[in-house]
């Protein structure tokens, strides 16, 4: 709202307009210390220190630890206690197959309908993640990476798939900032970033169908693998524990 109408509107609204702002900049400022992992799972949020640290009251705080429980990043529990969610990495390989399937749909009818400008500004992104990735500047590789996915299926022009993408991307980015953990996964996932990216300055529909169900596929996988040795690291401590309690015992 221009600054001559928000003199106009009615004081109710002006002070609705900025009670949303502050909501949604808690969400933003919450969810990207999730995200990058400055906020760890398990940690307690309290609602007075974020509000302090924010400079903001307790109810947009309130609202914002709401929304993210929505979206999976924290867990709402009794006597109104608040922590960040673990991820569950099965859950979380379920959504990256769902989201795949958008994108894959998404970039297929991007590969007809993206404009020349929209090929350089795709370029551009492209470029921008490269140099991020050589440089192991991890944060700003994900954001790159994030509106490269952004620009696809926005150019998708597909109303019903971009609102469908919208709502689900949310419980996806946690597990997109995990799966760069893993530097082999991360490298894969660069390598096939480029070969969508000039599959779609080809036009070559076929391709950047497969390439993107594939991108997805293997992410989908890599999670899967993480739970997997998490589940042997966590077993191989319980076993180091016991030996360690009573190495004589023959039980």
């Amino acid at each position: 709202m221009a600054k001559k109408d928000m003199a106009a509107a009615p004081q109710g609204e002006r002070a609705a307009t900025r009670k949303g702002d502050r909501h949604q900049e808690a969400v933003t400022m919450l969810r990207r210390m999730i995200l990058s992992g400055e906020l760890a799972p398990g940690e307690p949020l309290r609602e007075v220190a974020l509000s302090e640290q924010f400079g903001t009251s307790r109810t947009p705080v309130r609202e914002a630890l709401r929304t993210l429980a929505a979206e999976g990043l924290v867990t709402l529990l009794p006597n109104r206690t608040v922590q960040v969610s673990h991820l569950d990495e099965q859950a979380a390989s379920e959504v990256f197959t769902v989201l795949g399937a958008l994108e894959s749909l998404a970039a297929r009818l991007a590969c007809e309908r993206m404009t020349p400008e929209q090929l350089e500004i795709l370029s551009e992104l492209q470029d921008d993640m490269a140099s991020y990735f050589e440089s192991r500047d991890r944060p700003r590789y994900l954001e790159a990476n994030r509106m490269i996915h952004e620009l696809i299926v926005e150019a998708s022009g597909n109303a019903s798939l971009i609102l469908a993408w919208r709502l689900l991307l949310p419980r996806a980015e946690r597990a997109r900032h995990v799966s760069t953990l893993d530097h082999e996964r991360w490298g894969a996932a660069f390598e096939e970033h480029k070969n969508i990216h000039q599959a779609l300055l080809d036009r070559d529909l076929p391709r950047v169908t497969d390439l993107m169900e594939a991108h997805f596929d293997n992410g989908a996988t890599s999670i899967k693998n993480a739970h997997k040795r998490a589940r042997r690291e966590e077993r191989s401590r319980a076993y180091q524990t016991a030996l360690g309690t009573d190495p004589s015992s023959g039980d």
